[in-house]
């Protein structure tokens, strides 16, 4: 793009400058021609009939007043064109001419030209002179029309020129709105110097530095899914190995306090062995390998599954407000997993003896649960484990959100579904 920029307002001032001049080169063309063809055609043609026609009425005029080449009289043609001079009989006659200028007749003749013809009086014919004035306006309506088409070309010119400008920032619109839609490739046209073309180079330069972070996110996103999945499969061998071996080692002869260390081995082996299936399983719904299978599903039936399994280890007070039609879109293996992990969560983090509130409703199509809990005495790790991580990717991946919360000694979860209702 060229360095040299000015200002919008100084643009559009500059587009009415060059406008104003076009007009006035227009004009001044027009202005050359209309006078060159009136000087050259249009004029003698005019002023050649315009004499035949006054001296035939001259003629007329003065067979009708029986008039000699002695008589004192004025004279113009009909059109005001042609004036009666004088003859050359000599009678001295010196006639006032009809809006004529006063003053010596060498000052009167740059009103036009003087032109003789013979002309038939009373007493004989005569040669007698005329004045030919110029009409002039077939030239003033071409200056008219030359000064009217100068500004009407100014004016579209102008107004070219402006809605060119209203084009390009209606084509930066577009191109906001096509890279609002994702197509980070597509680059806005940069015309002009001012600043509609900077607004579209910074859009530009913006959207390629958006595309080029997006593909080095992508790539790291990538090559962290790899490792966390290579990772996994890593560690879940030698703990398949020690799962196996533990069991059998617990049945041989052992001395109390072996006996003791090897159960708590065989304890954190097993949570070892679930923190790595649920880091598998958080790198494969993340990678988007695992495909939806999508179904329609009964929410209340859903939701009453959930307090159900949750009944054995708290005692739950609930409120279940879900219409019967109420369905939601979604993968029934990932909503349990959904449901597995809450449940996990309050066994694990919950002050049991004080039970669970869970209230569900629908509200402007959508399903809203609350859950809360108080939290045990001393726990820190509320809300940082891995499955909530997942619990809540899962309710993402249905459209909806999860937050939770530490408000006081409660912890509160809220989650929302989208839901459709069948007819």
């Amino acid at each position: 793009m060229n360095s040299k920029k000015t200002t919008f307002p100084k643009e559009i001032f500059r587009y009415l400058i060059l406008s104003i001049i076009s007009g006035g080169v227009l004009f001044l063309l027009l202005f050359v021609g209309n006078q060159a063809l009136y000087q050259q055609v249009i004029q003698p043609q005019m002023a050649k009939k315009n004499f035949a026609d006054a001296t035939e009425e001259f003629q007329t005029f003065v067979t009708q007043q029986e008039a000699n080449s002695l008589s004192r009289f004025t004279w113009q043609s009909s059109d005001g064109t042609v004036f009666y001079l004088r003859n050359d009989a000599g009678n001295g006659s010196a006639p006032k001419f009809h809006k004529e200028p006063e003053g010596p007749m060498e000052q009167r003749r740059p009103l036009g030209s003087e032109k003789a013809v013979d002309i038939t009086y009373s007493d004989g014919k005569s040669a007698t002179t005329f004045l030919i004035v110029e009409n002039r306006w077939v030239m003033y309506i071409g200056v008219v029309a030359s000064v009217v088409l100068g500004l009407i070309f100014a004016i579209v010119l102008f107004y070219r020129q402006l809605l060119n400008k209203a084009k390009y920032m209606h084509q930066i619109e577009k191109g906001t709105i096509i890279l609002e839609a994702g197509d980070l490739d597509y680059r806005i046209a940069e015309e002009g110097h001012d600043e509609l073309t900077q607004i579209a180079a910074s859009i530009n330069k913006m959207s390629q530095s958006l595309s080029e972070k997006i593909i080095l996110e992508a790539k790291a996103t990538q090559t962290s899914r790899e490792i966390i999945s290579d990772l996994s499969h890593d560690i879940r061998t030698p703990l398949t190995i020690l799962s196996g071996y533990l069991p059998v080692l617990l049945e041989t002869d052992l001395t109390e306090e072996q006996r003791k260390y090897l159960n708590l081995i065989h304890k954190k082996t097993k949570q070892m062995n679930s923190r790595v299936n649920d880091l598998l399983e958080y790198a494969t719904i993340f990678s988007g390998q695992r495909p939806l299978e999508l179904q329609l599903i009964d929410s209340r039936m859903l939701f009453e599954q959930f307090i159900t399994e949750l009944l054995p280890i708290v005692e739950v007070t609930y409120t279940l407000d879900i219409p019967a039609q109420a369905k939601i879109v979604g993968d029934m293996s990932l909503l349990e997993r959904l449901f597995d992990n809450l449940i996990s969560n309050i066994n694990q983090h919950a002050e049991l003896a004080e039970g669970v509130t869970i209230h569900i409703q629908t509200l402007n199509e959508q399903l809203h649960i609350t859950i809360k809990n108080t939290v045990s005495k001393n726990d820190s790790s509320i809300g940082k484990s891995l499955g909530v991580k997942i619990s809540a990717m899962i309710v993402e991946l249905h459209q909806g959100t999860m937050t939770s919360a530490l408000i006081g000694e409660t912890y509160q979860t809220e989650l929302v579904f989208p839901i459709k209702f069948e007819k």
